[in-house]
């Protein structure tokens, strides 16, 4: 049986079944399946991922010792909130649960059976997993228990990390190639623009908002004056949640105000900054923020 059962409530204590070594060789029985579909598909494997399996084996072991069925906790927890507390930060996820197959090669062929867990365990871009396993085994005298057993967990991550490329230097040549194919004179870097940009980049991750003007009504002329940059003209493009420079510019070239901004014909100079918050658990969550400033003297 797989997710999407309703919860049972716990009548009985129950004693947990799962020993180590056991679990360990079903849990390599599962990743070598899962990556043995992914190489017929000319994709890489998936690595277990040491936080996403603590958590999943947590999960097994709470829906064996509460007799449920669920991705949230009997409380309304969700998983991600297993993830948040293990600090693995994550661009996305996905989370499938399966109960009733006492056998890893069981779990899998039901696993693959269903189209939407199928295409997630296809998709390229998730390279860590996190499996876990639990049983249950008796219950106590004049108690009664759901005919639930063999509770599986898989989690699928794409894992959050920091640009480490030079995004300044990208993000600028990206620009430019972007101006010339309509004409444009190029853009340079100058460094008062990249200091205006930068600080509103670290001002928004650190303080959770995504928005031109901050929470004092601060604008980008004003952050550019702050930083010593004289202007004429100032224009600001932000992006957030786009993990590499090609992905921020290209969410700019398919929005028409941050399209027409790169293509001022009047700016002359820019500046960009970068900030990475890993552990992203505001009201924004986007874990990467992106600040460019535009401008002429």
């Amino acid at each position: 049986m797989f997710r999407g059962l309703c919860l049972i409530p716990l009548l009985g204590w129950l004693l947990i079944v799962a020993p180590e070594d056991a679990r360990a060789d079903a849990m390599v029985t599962v990743l070598q399946e899962i990556n043995a579909l992914r190489r017929e598909h000319g994709l890489l494997p998936v690595r277990i991922e040491p936080r996403l399996t603590v958590e999943a084996r947590a999960h097994a072991r709470d829906m064996a010792r509460h007799d449920y069925f669920d991705t949230r906790t009997p409380d309304g927890k969700k998983f991600e909130t297993r993830l948040d507390r293990a600090e693995y930060p994550f661009r996305r996820m996905f989370v499938q649960l399966a109960v009733g197959h006492p056998t890893p090669l069981g779990v899998v062929a039901g696993w693959m059976s269903k189209k939407d867990t199928r295409r997630q365990l296809l998709d390229a871009r998730f390279v860590d997993i996190g499996l876990g396993y639990a049983a249950k085994q008796g219950v106590s005298a004049g108690r009664a228990a759901s005919n639930l057993d063999h509770f599986w967990v898989l989690a699928l991550a794409e894992p959050s990390i920091v640009f480490r490329g030079d995004w300044r230097a990208e993000i600028l040549e990206r620009v430019n190639a972007f101006r010339s194919g309509h004409g444009l004179v190029p853009l340079k870097i100058d460094l008062k623009l990249n200091t205006a940009a930068q600080r509103h980049a670290d001002d928004m991750a650190q303080r959770d908002y995504f928005a031109h003007v901050s929470p004092e009504g601060g604008t980008v002329g004003q952050r550019a004056s702050q930083a010593g940059y004289r202007w004429r003209l100032v224009l600001e493009n932000l992006a957030a949640g786009q993990a590499t420079p090609k992905e921020a510019v290209e969410g700019w070239k398919g929005s028409p105000g941050h399209r027409k901004a790169m293509l001022d014909p009047n700016v002359r100079e820019l500046g960009v900054g970068y900030a990475y918050l890993p552990r992203d658990n505001g009201r924004i969550k986007a874990v990467h923020y992106w600040a460019m400033s535009m401008g002429r003297r």
